[in-house]
């Protein structure tokens, strides 16, 4: 967890003993996963020794492609602030925001990212509207391009659905869908925005919920005025929308993919981008933890009655495998290199 100076500012720290936490609490829902899988680990084994050293690494960089478009859209939100704001800083965040979910439960990721954005002369509150803001982009994202994806294919959807699943994950996506809407106009609706205002004043005064207030507060104001700033800027706007839909349909590709390296269905590209955008938007509605649980579970729905369970499981270890666990990995080296720079600045200004 980060901790805050006097001024409330990030300072960059993180608790062992809270990282500690994380990690085996990560290591402990991989081994329930593993123990979920264990009857089918002989066709899991079996669809995953397909894979050649060659498509392995073509997953593994669609995967990176995740954090690179990231840092493709916090350096174009972040340099209409701080002119001259580079793509390696944009990365940077991008990793954060992948270490952060991991070892801090979510709740240190946008900390750290306003702290490493303070750093560059913007202070850490507006910085973390800026990325509040690119992630309610990020859920508009997965939000419309699903509803596109399932006008286009639900006909297919529902006619290929042999187990009838679909009857009952589809409602539930449309109340997701309406959630997301929520969250879009918190953060880019006045009216709503005068609204939570009005909602956070009828808080307590004493205690704990009067430091939350003022906190929410604090955080609200930012949002505000960085969504004024930033919906202004059309182009901008547009640009981050487009690339939050590329960045996403990279990702459901190695879907697409690993069926097909591994002989697990006759599913088309389109068909596999549909069913992945559906898991993603349902996973939205589901608790997890560490960024753990929610994709499972919506995959294993969403995915088995096209693949079967076994084939599922396959392509669900091999996703979370290059989506999950590698770029985690790949953000722990980048968080080394970021918490070094972190300590060069601070020795400089000392």
């Amino acid at each position: 967890m980060t901790q805050h100076t006097d001024q409330g500012q990030p300072s960059g720290g993180l608790s062992f003993r809270r990282s500690l936490l994380s990690v085996l609490t990560l290591l402990l829902l991989t081994g329930l996963m593993f123990l979920i899988f264990q009857d089918h680990l002989p066709e899991i084994r079996q669809a995953i020794g397909k894979l050649s050293p060659a498509q392995l690494g073509l997953l593994l960089a669609l995967a990176l492609t995740y954090p690179l478009i990231e840092g493709v859209i916090s350096q174009r939100v972040l340099a209409s602030r701080v002119p001259g704001f580079s793509f390696r800083r944009g990365l940077d965040l991008a990793f954060l925001g992948a270490f952060g979910n991991v070892v801090t439960f979510g709740a240190g990721t946008l900390p750290m990212q306003g702290y490493d954005i303070s750093l560059s002369g913007l202070p850490a509150v507006p910085g973390m509207g800026l990325m509040t803001l690119q992630y309610v982009f990020h859920k508009g994202a997965v939000m419309v391009y699903a509803v596109l994806l399932l006008a286009l294919n639900g006909r297919w959807l529902l006619a290929a659905d042999a187990a009838g699943m679909m009857r009952y994950l589809l409602p539930a996506c449309l109340m997701v869908a309406a959630i997301i809407l929520a969250l879009v106009l918190v953060c880019t609706s006045r009216t709503v925005q005068r609204a939570a205002y009005w909602a956070l004043g009828r808080l307590p005064d004493t205690g704990k919920w009067q430091v939350r207030r003022q906190s929410w507060t604090r955080q609200l104001d930012g949002l505000a005025a960085e969504s004024r700033s930033l919906l202004a800027d059309r182009k901008l706007c547009i640009q981050m929308f487009l690339l939050q839909v590329a960045k996403l349909a990279l990702m459901y590709a190695i879907v697409w993919l690993g069926t097909a390296f591994m002989d697990l269905g006759p599913l088309t590209f389109w068909q596999a981008q549909t069913l992945a955008a559906l898991m993603m938007l349902l996973s939205n509605a589901l608790p997890n933890v560490g960024g753990m649980g929610s994709v499972e579970a919506s995959f294993y729905l969403v995915f088995t009655g096209f693949l079967g369970q076994s084939g599922a499981m396959s392509v669900l270890l091999l996703y979370r495998a290059a989506t999950y666990y590698f770029t985690f990995a790949v953000s722990c080296v980048g968080f080394f290199f970021i918490q070094r720079r972190w300590a060069r600045g601070k020795q400089a200004a000392a």
